[in-house]
């Protein structure tokens, strides 16, 4: 990993609260409030290669916006280029050869062992064809889904291998992750829709709970509550700090 791309890499791991347990019992105890938050994207892509290279370009930067299937980065063609040709060439000339020993076994004038090696041949040139036509595909790096950029850790030149070449982030909906004592669980419900003030404009958007934990931590006695809120318009950053204000159990 080069020193560029640790130092763009997004700190978008969710926020742990630590909340106390109350002495009421469960039924009769409110969603505690405000309990923090952090909106983190709902999905995040360390980009890579399939293949090692040489880099030819890099047609993003930092923030972009790009679309799915969308060409992120461009390794060197001419080795897989000059293969492709190769086994281009190879198939051609080995057709003609066949179809010329066809014509002569018709005639007997060519033995059977020669026609089955003549075709084995053109078989493994077909492979070989269709070897270098999906090394070709590989050498470029495509955007997996539409999304933004949030690293680029490679620059043309460099040689590449397996490594992450840049991070990808797609904000169309952002997660909330959310820590509760032992003594709300069964009281939340996948289902339920959770309103969230926004710290940095004081906007409230609804989220909806997708997943509980099911099971507890058992150093501290607390489950995670995640909750997914549609950011389709793009509207809220990645990243930014949020308070629960509101929970509507009715919606479960």
């Amino acid at each position: 990993m080069t020193p560029a791309f640790a130092r763009g890499r997004m700190a978008l791991a969710p926020l742990a609260i630590s909340l106390m347990a109350a002495s009421a019992s469960a039924e009769e105890q409110p969603m505690p409030m405000p309990l923090t938050c952090l909106l983190s994207p709902l999905h995040i892509s360390d980009v890579g290669s399939e293949r090692t290279g040489i880099v030819t370009e890099v047609r993003v930067d930092r923030a972009d916006l790009v679309q799915k299937g969308q060409v992120l980065v461009q390794l060197d063609q001419a080795l897989v280029e000059a293969d492709l040709t190769l086994a281009r060439i190879s198939i051609e000339a080995l057709s003609d050869r066949l179809e010329k020993l066809d014509r002569l076994g018709q005639r007997n004038l060519v033995s059977g062992e020669e026609l089955e090696k003549t075709r084995t041949d053109l078989r493994l040139a077909v492979a070989e064809e269709k070897r270098a036509r999906l090394a070709l595909e590989r050498t470029v790096v495509l955007a997996p889904f539409t999304g933004y950029v949030a690293s680029v850790g490679v620059a043309v030149g460099e040689l590449i291998g397996t490594e992450p070449l840049l991070r990808l982030i797609d904000i169309d909906t952002l997660s909330a992750e959310m820590v509760f004592t032992d003594a709300y669980y069964g009281e939340i419900a996948v289902g339920d829709e959770v309103d969230f003030a926004i710290d940095l404009t004081g906007a409230e958007v609804r989220g909806r709970v997708v997943a509980i934990d099911p099971f507890l931590d058992m150093a501290s006695n607390t489950f995670s509550v995640l909750a997914e809120i549609d950011n389709s318009d793009r509207a809220l950053p990645a990243g930014i700090s949020c308070r629960v204000a509101g929970w509507d159990k009715s919606a479960g």
